[in-house]
Protein backbone atom coordinates (compact mmCIF):
# COMPACT_ATOMS: atom_id res chain seq x y z
CA UNK A 1 0.00 0.00 0.00
CA UNK A 2 1.25 3.44 -0.85
CA UNK A 3 -0.09 6.90 -0.16
CA UNK A 4 0.90 10.26 -1.61
CA UNK A 5 -0.39 13.73 -0.76
CA UNK A 6 -0.03 16.98 -2.70
CA UNK A 7 -1.79 20.29 -2.16
CA UNK A 8 -4.13 19.66 -5.10
CA UNK A 9 -4.08 15.90 -5.49
CA UNK A 10 -4.75 12.77 -3.50
CA UNK A 11 -3.89 9.33 -4.88
CA UNK A 12 -4.48 6.10 -3.02
CA UNK A 13 -3.56 2.74 -4.57
CA UNK A 14 -4.53 -0.78 -3.52
CA UNK A 15 -3.57 -4.15 -5.00
CA UNK A 16 -6.03 -7.05 -5.17
CA UNK A 17 -5.51 -10.70 -5.98
CA UNK A 18 -7.47 -11.94 -9.01
CA UNK A 19 -6.87 -15.69 -9.32
CA UNK A 20 -3.36 -15.89 -10.78
CA UNK A 21 -3.37 -12.22 -11.82
CA UNK A 22 -3.26 -8.97 -9.88
CA UNK A 23 -5.10 -5.75 -10.48
CA UNK A 24 -4.57 -2.28 -9.10
CA UNK A 25 -7.17 0.19 -7.89
CA UNK A 26 -6.03 3.84 -7.94
CA UNK A 27 -8.04 6.63 -6.32
CA UNK A 28 -7.78 10.25 -7.53
CA UNK A 29 -9.08 13.49 -6.08
CA UNK A 30 -8.50 17.06 -7.28
CA UNK A 31 -9.48 20.28 -5.53
CA UNK A 32 -10.13 23.01 -8.12
CA UNK A 33 -11.07 25.91 -5.84
CA UNK A 34 -8.03 27.91 -6.97
CA UNK A 35 -8.94 27.70 -10.67
CA UNK A 36 -11.48 29.40 -12.95
CA UNK A 37 -11.36 27.06 -15.97
CA UNK A 38 -10.94 23.32 -16.52
CA UNK A 39 -9.74 21.28 -19.48
CA UNK A 40 -10.08 17.49 -19.51
CA UNK A 41 -8.60 15.23 -22.20
CA UNK A 42 -9.41 11.56 -21.58
CA UNK A 43 -8.43 8.73 -23.92
CA UNK A 44 -9.44 5.22 -22.95
CA UNK A 45 -8.22 2.33 -25.11
CA UNK A 46 -10.18 -0.61 -23.75
CA UNK A 47 -12.68 -1.47 -21.03
CA UNK A 48 -15.57 0.11 -19.18
CA UNK A 49 -15.89 3.84 -18.53
CA UNK A 50 -18.35 5.76 -16.37
CA UNK A 51 -18.51 9.54 -16.12
CA UNK A 52 -20.91 11.51 -13.92
CA UNK A 53 -21.02 14.66 -11.79
CA UNK A 54 -19.45 15.22 -8.38
CA UNK A 55 -21.68 16.57 -5.60
CA UNK A 56 -18.89 18.99 -4.69
CA UNK A 57 -18.91 21.74 -7.35
CA UNK A 58 -15.14 22.14 -7.64
CA UNK A 59 -13.90 18.62 -7.01
CA UNK A 60 -12.95 15.82 -9.38
CA UNK A 61 -12.76 12.29 -8.00
CA UNK A 62 -12.04 9.04 -9.79
CA UNK A 63 -11.20 5.36 -9.57
CA UNK A 64 -9.15 3.41 -12.10
CA UNK A 65 -8.96 -0.39 -11.86
CA UNK A 66 -6.54 -2.25 -14.12
CA UNK A 67 -4.16 -5.17 -14.51
CA UNK A 68 -0.65 -3.62 -14.72
CA UNK A 69 0.53 -6.55 -16.82
CA UNK A 70 -1.98 -5.74 -19.57
CA UNK A 71 -2.84 -2.05 -19.39
CA UNK A 72 -1.18 1.19 -18.40
CA UNK A 73 -2.85 4.47 -17.49
CA UNK A 74 -1.05 7.80 -17.35
CA UNK A 75 -2.78 10.56 -15.34
CA UNK A 76 -1.31 14.06 -15.42
CA UNK A 77 -2.62 17.15 -13.62
CA UNK A 78 -1.14 20.49 -14.72
CA UNK A 79 -2.03 24.16 -14.67
CA UNK A 80 -1.84 27.13 -17.02
CA UNK A 81 -2.60 30.35 -15.21
CA UNK A 82 -6.17 30.06 -13.89
CA UNK A 83 -6.84 26.90 -15.95
CA UNK A 84 -6.52 23.39 -14.50
CA UNK A 85 -5.68 20.66 -17.05
CA UNK A 86 -6.34 16.95 -16.45
CA UNK A 87 -4.98 14.48 -19.02
CA UNK A 88 -5.76 10.76 -18.79
CA UNK A 89 -4.36 8.22 -21.26
CA UNK A 90 -5.18 4.55 -20.91
CA UNK A 91 -3.21 2.22 -23.17
CA UNK A 92 -2.94 -1.51 -23.71
CA UNK A 93 -0.38 -3.61 -25.52
CA UNK A 94 -2.71 -6.58 -25.95
CA UNK A 95 -3.27 -8.16 -29.37
CA UNK A 96 -6.99 -8.59 -29.99
CA UNK A 97 -8.80 -11.26 -31.95
CA UNK A 98 -12.49 -10.60 -32.56
CA UNK A 99 -15.29 -13.05 -33.02
CA UNK A 100 -17.42 -13.20 -36.20
CA UNK A 101 -20.67 -12.18 -34.52
CA UNK A 102 -20.08 -8.45 -34.14
CA UNK A 103 -18.10 -5.87 -32.21
CA UNK A 104 -18.18 -6.34 -28.46
CA UNK A 105 -15.15 -5.93 -26.23
CA UNK A 106 -16.28 -8.90 -24.09
CA UNK A 107 -15.81 -11.14 -27.14
CA UNK A 108 -12.17 -10.23 -27.65
CA UNK A 109 -9.48 -12.72 -26.71
CA UNK A 110 -8.35 -11.00 -23.50
CA UNK A 111 -8.33 -13.92 -21.10
CA UNK A 112 -10.87 -14.90 -18.47
CA UNK A 113 -9.64 -12.43 -15.88
CA UNK A 114 -9.27 -9.29 -17.98
CA UNK A 115 -10.69 -6.21 -16.27
CA UNK A 116 -10.11 -2.53 -16.95
CA UNK A 117 -12.35 0.32 -15.82
CA UNK A 118 -12.53 4.04 -15.05
CA UNK A 119 -15.14 5.85 -12.98
CA UNK A 120 -14.75 9.63 -12.74
CA UNK A 121 -17.01 12.25 -11.18
CA UNK A 122 -16.41 15.67 -12.71
CA UNK A 123 -16.64 19.13 -11.16
CA UNK A 124 -19.89 20.91 -12.02
CA UNK A 125 -19.00 24.38 -10.72
CA UNK A 126 -16.32 25.34 -13.25
CA UNK A 127 -16.48 25.98 -17.04
CA UNK A 128 -15.09 22.84 -18.66
CA UNK A 129 -13.63 21.87 -22.03
CA UNK A 130 -14.19 18.11 -22.24
CA UNK A 131 -12.57 15.83 -24.84
CA UNK A 132 -13.22 12.08 -24.69
CA UNK A 133 -11.80 9.37 -26.94
CA UNK A 134 -12.45 5.62 -26.76
CA UNK A 135 -11.06 2.52 -28.40
CA UNK A 136 -13.12 -0.56 -27.63
CA UNK A 137 -15.53 -1.08 -24.76
CA UNK A 138 -18.57 0.43 -23.12
CA UNK A 139 -19.10 3.95 -21.81
CA UNK A 140 -21.87 5.54 -19.75
CA UNK A 141 -21.55 9.32 -19.71
CA UNK A 142 -23.87 11.56 -17.68
CA UNK A 143 -23.13 15.25 -18.23
CA UNK A 144 -26.07 16.49 -16.15
CA UNK A 145 -25.30 19.67 -14.16
CA UNK A 146 -21.91 20.24 -15.81
CA UNK A 147 -20.82 23.63 -17.17
CA UNK A 148 -19.52 22.72 -20.62
CA UNK A 149 -17.89 25.30 -22.87
CA UNK A 150 -16.67 22.71 -25.41
CA UNK A 151 -17.40 19.00 -25.84
CA UNK A 152 -15.78 16.48 -28.18
CA UNK A 153 -16.46 12.73 -28.21
CA UNK A 154 -14.85 10.05 -30.38
CA UNK A 155 -16.59 6.73 -29.73
CA UNK A 156 -14.20 4.49 -31.69
CA UNK A 157 -15.54 0.92 -31.60
CA UNK A 158 -17.31 1.43 -28.29
CA UNK A 159 -20.96 1.26 -27.29
CA UNK A 160 -21.70 4.64 -25.72
CA UNK A 161 -24.64 6.06 -23.81
CA UNK A 162 -24.62 9.84 -23.32
CA UNK A 163 -27.22 11.84 -21.43
CA UNK A 164 -27.81 15.41 -20.29
CA UNK A 165 -30.91 15.69 -18.12
CA UNK A 166 -30.74 19.40 -17.29
CA UNK A 167 -29.73 22.55 -19.14
CA UNK A 168 -26.04 23.37 -19.47
CA UNK A 169 -25.22 26.23 -17.11
CA UNK A 170 -23.28 28.08 -19.83
CA UNK A 171 -23.26 28.21 -23.62
CA UNK A 172 -21.30 25.38 -25.23
CA UNK A 173 -19.54 26.83 -28.25
CA UNK A 174 -19.19 23.51 -30.07
CA UNK A 175 -20.23 19.86 -29.72
CA UNK A 176 -18.57 17.25 -31.94
CA UNK A 177 -19.48 13.54 -31.78
CA UNK A 178 -17.99 10.78 -33.94
CA UNK A 179 -19.63 7.36 -33.79
CA UNK A 180 -17.65 4.45 -35.23
CA UNK A 181 -18.62 0.77 -35.36
CA UNK A 182 -20.48 0.62 -32.07
CA UNK A 183 -23.89 1.83 -30.94
CA UNK A 184 -24.27 5.40 -29.78
CA UNK A 185 -27.30 6.61 -27.83
CA UNK A 186 -27.56 10.27 -26.80
CA UNK A 187 -30.50 11.64 -24.81
CA UNK A 188 -31.45 15.19 -23.84
CA UNK A 189 -28.64 16.63 -25.96
CA UNK A 190 -30.58 19.81 -26.59
CA UNK A 191 -29.68 20.63 -23.00
CA UNK A 192 -26.05 21.05 -24.08
CA UNK A 193 -27.11 24.54 -25.18
CA UNK A 194 -24.63 24.62 -28.05
CA UNK A 195 -24.37 26.89 -31.08
CA UNK A 196 -22.67 24.23 -33.23
CA UNK A 197 -23.46 20.49 -33.19
CA UNK A 198 -21.46 18.16 -35.46
CA UNK A 199 -22.23 14.44 -35.75
CA UNK A 200 -20.40 11.81 -37.81
CA UNK A 201 -21.90 8.32 -37.99
CA UNK A 202 -19.62 5.71 -39.53
CA UNK A 203 -20.62 2.05 -39.78
CA UNK A 204 -22.57 1.78 -36.55
CA UNK A 205 -25.97 2.97 -35.40
CA UNK A 206 -26.82 6.15 -33.53
CA UNK A 207 -29.81 7.61 -31.73
CA UNK A 208 -29.65 11.37 -31.18
CA UNK A 209 -32.34 12.97 -29.04
CA UNK A 210 -31.96 16.74 -29.34
CA UNK A 211 -34.83 17.60 -27.05
CA UNK A 212 -34.10 19.89 -24.13
CA UNK A 213 -34.04 23.54 -23.11
CA UNK A 214 -32.86 25.68 -26.02
CA UNK A 215 -31.48 29.14 -25.28
CA UNK A 216 -29.44 29.45 -28.48
CA UNK A 217 -29.93 28.92 -32.20
CA UNK A 218 -28.16 25.73 -33.32
CA UNK A 219 -26.21 24.96 -36.47
CA UNK A 220 -26.58 21.18 -36.92
CA UNK A 221 -24.26 19.27 -39.28
CA UNK A 222 -24.63 15.49 -39.67
CA UNK A 223 -22.77 13.04 -41.91
CA UNK A 224 -23.94 9.41 -42.15
CA UNK A 225 -21.80 6.97 -44.12
CA UNK A 226 -22.80 3.29 -44.01
CA UNK A 227 -24.50 3.50 -40.62
CA UNK A 228 -27.98 4.34 -39.43
CA UNK A 229 -29.30 7.34 -37.51
CA UNK A 230 -32.49 7.99 -35.60
CA UNK A 231 -32.75 11.75 -35.01
CA UNK A 232 -35.34 13.19 -32.63
CA UNK A 233 -35.85 16.96 -32.87
CA UNK A 234 -37.81 19.10 -30.38
CA UNK A 235 -41.20 20.44 -31.44
CA UNK A 236 -40.90 23.73 -29.52
CA UNK A 237 -38.18 25.25 -31.78
CA UNK A 238 -38.05 26.32 -35.42
CA UNK A 239 -36.44 23.75 -37.71
CA UNK A 240 -34.97 24.22 -41.17
CA UNK A 241 -33.50 20.99 -42.54
CA UNK A 242 -31.75 19.95 -45.73
CA UNK A 243 -31.10 16.25 -46.39
CA UNK A 244 -28.63 15.36 -49.13
CA UNK A 245 -28.84 11.68 -50.08
CA UNK A 246 -28.51 9.26 -52.99
CA UNK A 247 -30.74 6.50 -54.36
CA UNK A 248 -28.73 4.01 -52.28
CA UNK A 249 -29.71 5.63 -48.98
CA UNK A 250 -32.90 5.51 -46.94
CA UNK A 251 -34.39 8.74 -45.56
CA UNK A 252 -37.65 9.29 -43.69
CA UNK A 253 -38.68 12.68 -42.28
CA UNK A 254 -41.75 12.89 -40.05
CA UNK A 255 -43.21 16.04 -38.48
CA UNK A 256 -41.75 18.62 -40.87
CA UNK A 257 -43.19 20.22 -43.99
CA UNK A 258 -41.47 19.40 -47.28
CA UNK A 259 -40.35 22.41 -49.33
CA UNK A 260 -38.98 20.38 -52.24
CA UNK A 261 -35.39 19.55 -53.23
CA UNK A 262 -34.78 17.68 -49.97
CA UNK A 263 -35.66 20.71 -47.85
CA UNK A 264 -37.92 20.63 -44.79
CA UNK A 265 -39.20 23.28 -42.36
CA UNK A 266 -41.35 23.46 -39.24
CA UNK A 267 -45.10 23.53 -39.83
CA UNK A 268 -45.67 26.23 -37.20
CA UNK A 269 -42.75 28.67 -37.58
CA UNK A 270 -42.47 31.24 -34.76
CA UNK A 271 -39.88 34.02 -34.97
CA UNK A 272 -39.73 34.22 -31.17
CA UNK A 273 -38.35 30.70 -30.79
CA UNK A 274 -34.78 29.42 -31.19
CA UNK A 275 -33.98 27.89 -34.57
CA UNK A 276 -32.20 24.69 -35.59
CA UNK A 277 -30.66 24.88 -39.05
CA UNK A 278 -29.63 21.38 -40.04
CA UNK A 279 -27.62 19.92 -42.91
CA UNK A 280 -27.67 16.10 -43.20
CA UNK A 281 -25.55 14.17 -45.69
CA UNK A 282 -26.27 10.46 -46.20
CA UNK A 283 -24.07 8.04 -48.13
CA UNK A 284 -25.62 4.56 -48.35
CA UNK A 285 -26.89 4.61 -44.78
CA UNK A 286 -30.32 5.19 -43.29
CA UNK A 287 -31.73 8.27 -41.51
CA UNK A 288 -35.07 8.59 -39.70
CA UNK A 289 -36.04 12.09 -38.51
CA UNK A 290 -38.88 12.63 -36.06
CA UNK A 291 -40.18 15.83 -34.44
CA UNK A 292 -41.52 15.25 -30.93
Amino acid sequence: MKMKYLNFLFIFSLSFGQTDDEFIRDYYKYDLNEYELLEIDLNFALGELKISTNDKPKTISGIIEYDPERTETDVVFSTLGEKAILTINGETGHDFQCCDDGINFKDFNLGDNFYNSMDFKLAKGIPTELQLGFGLGEANIDLTDLSLSYFELDCGLSDVKLEMESSNKITCERVSISSGLGDFNGYGLGNLNTRKFILDVGLGSATIDLRGNFDEDMDLSIDVGLGSLELILPKDVNIKLRVDHSFLSSVDVDGLMSKGRNKYVSKDWDENRPTIIGDISVGIGAVDVEVD
